[in-house]
């Protein structure tokens, strides 16, 4: 298959637009620069009157219908995911592609050599499993050569050498040139998929104009302490959150592991970006840009283990937060271009712009509103926490509906784990998405791929 030039692909990305920490940093103050003006306009031009009838500031007063909007895009998943569970789609379970699996794997010596006897049990026909050992330093080499040779031509195994171009997405387009399934499956090293998997989730593409789908992430190992549970609550969110989106035909993302892509998509749009810290969220958003749509599969699942150290849980998040937010800069006059996307995506996609920019605007107005106490001036300190509250409520209601419809708790269980897992939440995304603002605005360098840490399994 043809693929994008290897060096353009890494020196540009497909798409995107302002590669590279400069660019970026110069796109983000753009923005910022530009909605201060925005906000300085109309309080220099909009007449007292109106000024006066605002339920605060103008900065407040924009903060407040950037709530609204995302409280109306709450209600509206909400009533499209209960229609659409009352009504689901048709799928043709009789649409067999075959599959080729990628597992990129570095330093997975604890993990892989289970995983990779699971999947030789998979029953689903023209199969292949591509393991790529991507510069592992520890046995990582020596158990998949060894799973290998007794697979019978089942597994494929890619070396790649020292010093080939770091990150999963180059791991994976190195498999991606070599292998000939219609569709590529992409699991983690520790991943888990029930035989049944690839047979039913593979459904959702038979549409043309569906290119990938997403399984639904579960934590495998929710036991291990308080920081796995709150991400087994947090995941169970993200499912909500998720198949609101496929509800709406919105902008459902890829999430990397236990996504499927169409081989055809993959060529549309090059392969994997190989400049990004997250293959998955540029994926996602590349493919939607040229106009493909991406399922939700909440009744497949695919288990991985949480991270259970907060060092280790902060390094992953932030680069999850570099890597969306670069992201969304380097796609940004593509998801501005009218035609890209339909009017639920550019809703969709508005409501989780929102993640990033609601906790820089609002620990702005907190300074602001301290700065006027300190004067002695008019402050708006209840409209803040009326604002901030509401934001709390509309993450505790997504969590709350995760719980209850996806893990079956009982209403007083979800209710509990709700209220410490919004906090979990709103503390930690807060103090991650600052740190992110720092490292774009202020650092030198971009955060590269790493692994998260996993145990064994």
């Amino acid at each position: 298959m043809k693929l994008l030039d290897k060096s353009r692909a890494r020196k540009l990305g497909i798409f995107s637009f302002w590669q590279g920490n400069h660019r970026d940093r110069l796109a983000l103050f753009g923005i910022i620069a530009g909605i201060w003006l925005v906000i300085r306009l109309i309080e220099e031009f909009m007449p007292n009157k109106y000024l006066e009838a605002l339920p605060g500031d103008v900065s407040l007063t924009l903060l407040a219908l950037i709530v609204l909007v995302m409280t109306a895009h709450a209600v509206f998943i909400f009533v499209a995911q209960y229609h659409r569970r009352r009504n689901p789609r048709e799928l043709n379970g009789d649409y067999q592609p075959s599959v080729d699996i990628f597992i990129s794997a570095h330093n997975e010596e604890a993990v892989i050599g289970a995983t990779l006897d699971r999947l030789l049990q998979l029953s689903y026909p023209n199969l292949k499993i591509y393991i790529i050992n991507d510069r592992s330093q520890d046995r990582t080499q020596e158990i998949i050569e060894a799973c290998a040779a007794q697979a019978a031509g089942k597994i494929v195994v890619i070396n790649r050498p020292d010093d080939a171009f770091p990150g999963k997405a180059a791991a994976l387009n190195d498999a991606l040139e070599i292998s000939d399934g219609e569709v590529i499956l992409v699991l983690d090293a520790d991943a888990r998929i029930e035989d049944s998997f690839i047979a039913s989730i593979v459904s959702c593409l038979d549409d043309p104009l569906v290119a990938a789908v997403q399984a639904q992430k579960v934590i495998a190992n929710p036991e291990a302490n308080l920081l796995a549970r709150q991400q087994l609550h947090e995941y169970a969110m993200d499912t909500y959150l998720q198949m609101g989106r496929d509800s709406i035909r919105g902008s459902v993302e890829l999430r990397g592991n236990g996504q499927l892509i169409k081989r055809e998509a993959l060529e549309d749009v090059g392969g994997w970006n190989e400049e990004t810290i997250t293959d998955d969220l540029d994926l996602s958003t590349c493919l939607h840009v040229k106009g493909w749509d991406i399922r939700f599969s909440p009744e497949n699942k695919v288990y991985e283990e949480a991270v259970t150290t907060m060092d280790g849980f902060i390094k992953q998040r932030r680069r999850w937060a570099e890597g969306s937010m670069r992201r969304y800069l380097n796609y940004f006059l593509q998801l501005l271009k009218p035609g890209n996307l339909t009017l639920n995506q550019i809703f969709d996609t508005f409501f989780f712009l929102g993640e990033f920019s609601i906790p820089l605007w609002l620990s702005l107005d907190i300074v602001y509103e301290v700065i006027r106490i300190a004067s002695g001036r008019e402050t708006y300190l209840t409209t803040l926490m009326y604002l901030s509250m509401s934001l709390t409520v509309i993450i505790g209601v997504s969590m709350f509906n995760g719980l209850r419809i996806y893990k079956q708790q009982g209403f007083f269980e979800a209710l509990g784990n709700t209220i410490v897992g919004a906090s979990y939440i709103v503390s930690t995304w807060t103090m991650i998405i600052m740190m992110t603002y720092r490292k774009i605005l202020f650092s030198r360098s971009v955060g590269t791929w790493a692994r998260s840490p996993k145990g064994s399994s």
